[in-house]
């Protein structure tokens, strides 16, 4: 995997939809391919470059007005009891189904998500996303503005939250795909990334 430090012009990506579609041009080639990056928007304002720390299974090439200032190759080592240090800007949410049972397009029932806005439904959130790979030692989260996007025309918000504290990993087979695929939705926008530190 490699971690880079990224820069974009605010006029190339004015919006958390905008964000995904330009960090794209750093993967040239690669269209129709799969996601298979993770981002967090570090800094930013309104007018100036956002930074953005950047995780990527392929190594990332700097494109018009999308730059890469750093970038390392970096190995997963992690071990069943270790303590690392963590940070995440999550959208954690729950799924509420239709009461009546009406379908949607698809033939299945009609579902929306639901934003956590209390910390201890959020915490309780993580716990359970981590299940499995890892287990919270002590956490807090801060809630943040919310991300006003427009997509195909259609305005959307949402609601995140930064988490930072320390964690035990469990299972490291099933952390490190944690780590690689993200944690929770949002991921298009910026949120899902778990970076690490040794605790």
């Amino acid at each position: 995997m490699f971690l880079s430090q990224i820069e974009f012009d605010r006029a190339a990506a004015r919006d958390p939809y905008q964000w995904h579609r330009a960090l794209w041009k750093l993967f040239p080639g690669r269209d129709e391919a799969a996601r298979d990056f993770l981002f967090r928007v570090e800094e930013g304002a309104a007018r100036g470059p956002t930074r953005v720390l950047l995780q990527s299974a392929v190594r990332p090439e700097s494109a018009e007005r999308v730059r890469v200032l750093a970038c390392r190759e970096y190995a997963l080592a992690l071990s069943p009891g270790r303590g690392l240090r963590f940070r995440l800007l999550a959208n954690p949410v729950r799924t509420i189904k239709d009461a009546d049972g009406r379908l949607n397009h698809r033939g299945e029932i009609k579902s929306c998500r639901v934003p956590l806005i209390r910390e201890e439904e959020q915490l309780a959130w993580l716990a359970r996303k981590l299940e499995g790979g890892a287990r919270l030692l002590a956490s807090a989260c801060s809630g943040l503005p919310p991300l006003y996007f427009r997509k195909k025309d259609h305005p959307g918000k949402l609601a995140t939250c930064l988490f930072d504290g320390v964690l035990e990993v469990t299972d490291a087979e099933r952390f490190g795909e944690l780590i690689r695929c993200g944690v929770g939705p949002g991921k298009a926008f910026g949120c899902g990334m778990l970076s690490l530190a040794r605790g």
